[in-house]
């Protein structure tokens, strides 16, 4: 049974798009499965080895190195210097991502013309900036679990130091504490002598930003950038998403003032527009949430920085 309402723009689509898969000759689709192809491959092809040349990652390489040999002055054991290292490894991935090619977008919009999960998979898996934007999550869950497992380690401080900075950029559910100042508020209060506790009390008061209030005002496609500071990134989104809005309304305002269905003879261009403009619009969303975390990671990557140019002592 058809659950779409009669003369509704996605019913029009829908049957649009049947008959023109029952009508495609064989040469057309194999043509299109030919052009797929040829996309997977290329997608496949593109390196994602760190460039050597990469400032981003050098200076990454150059920190972990300094932490290194705080860890090994402090002497913990060596199950607490491995975990401890393994959650700084992670914390220090970091490097340049490689712009974002036609590729991604290209899986993207089949993923949304389709809902077809095998277009959904290729879509996520060529994101290589999710690979360096939730590492954040890994070390966080690393040194928690150091914490929980050895609760008087020598390392606590310094561990306790890291969660604050670490949980500004985090992004997943169920980690134990709602706020990065949870993490320095305890180095503070357990270790008010420690110079790291001075360094803490600095850090609270950086402004930074939050994965989860640039995910709420994504909603509206461009505000997240806006709230990270790239107003002119979230205009352009912005205007996208009220432009393919508009073609998708369109339709539907037609159909609804003539009380009568969408003919594709007389109404193609019409149609057309209006299914075109489903799929920018799905494609404006999705990329507008995904630049919106790059945006506020980026952010507070840079606080980090100045703080610590400024703070040469900081671990």
């Amino acid at each position: 049974m058809n659950l779409l309402p009669r003369g509704s723009l996605l019913r029009t689509l829908l049957m649009m798009f049947q008959q023109y898969r029952h009508s495609a000759s064989p040469r057309r689709t194999n043509l299109m499965a030919a052009m797929a192809l040829s996309f997977i491959l290329s997608a496949c092809s593109m390196s994602v080895l760190i460039r050597p040349d990469d400032a981003v990652f050098n200076d990454a390489q150059q920190r972990l190195e300094h932490t290194v040999k705080i860890v090994d002055e402090i002497k913990p054991s060596s199950l607490e210097r491995n975990l401890f290292l393994q959650g700084e490894s992670f914390y220090r991935y970091r490097f340049e991502p490689p712009p974002k090619g036609v590729v991604p977008y290209l899986a993207e919009g089949a993923a949304a013309i389709t809902d077809f999960p095998g277009f959904q998979s290729l879509s996520s898996s060529l994101q290589l900036q999710d690979l360096r934007y939730r590492s954040y999550d890994s070390a966080i869950q690393l040194w928690e679990t150091l914490l929980t497992r050895y609760p008087s380690t020598n390392l606590k401080s310094l561990t306790l130091y890291r969660l604050g900075w670490a949980y500004r950029n985090a992004g997943a559910r169920g980690l134990p504490r709602e706020s990065p100042d949870s993490a320095f508020d305890q180095l503070i209060k357990e270790d008010p002598n420690s110079p790291l506790s001075t360094l803490a009390h600095e850090a609270k008061s950086l402004s930074w930003k939050s994965k989860t209030t640039a995910t709420t005002r994504s909603v509206i496609p461009g505000l997240g950038q806006m709230y990270v500071g790239e107003t002119r990134n979230g205009l352009i989104r912005l205007g996208v998403a009220v432009a393919t809005l508009a073609a998708v309304i369109a339709p539907v305002y037609v159909a609804a003032h003539r009380n009568s269905n969408l003919t594709w003879h007389r109404d193609w261009p019409l149609i057309a527009s209006g299914f075109g403009g489903l799929i920018v619009l799905s494609l404006d969303f999705t990329s507008s949430y995904e630049d919106a975390m790059r945006g506020v990671v980026q952010w507070n990557e840079r606080a980090e920085a100045e703080f610590n140019h400024l703070h040469p002592e900081a671990p």
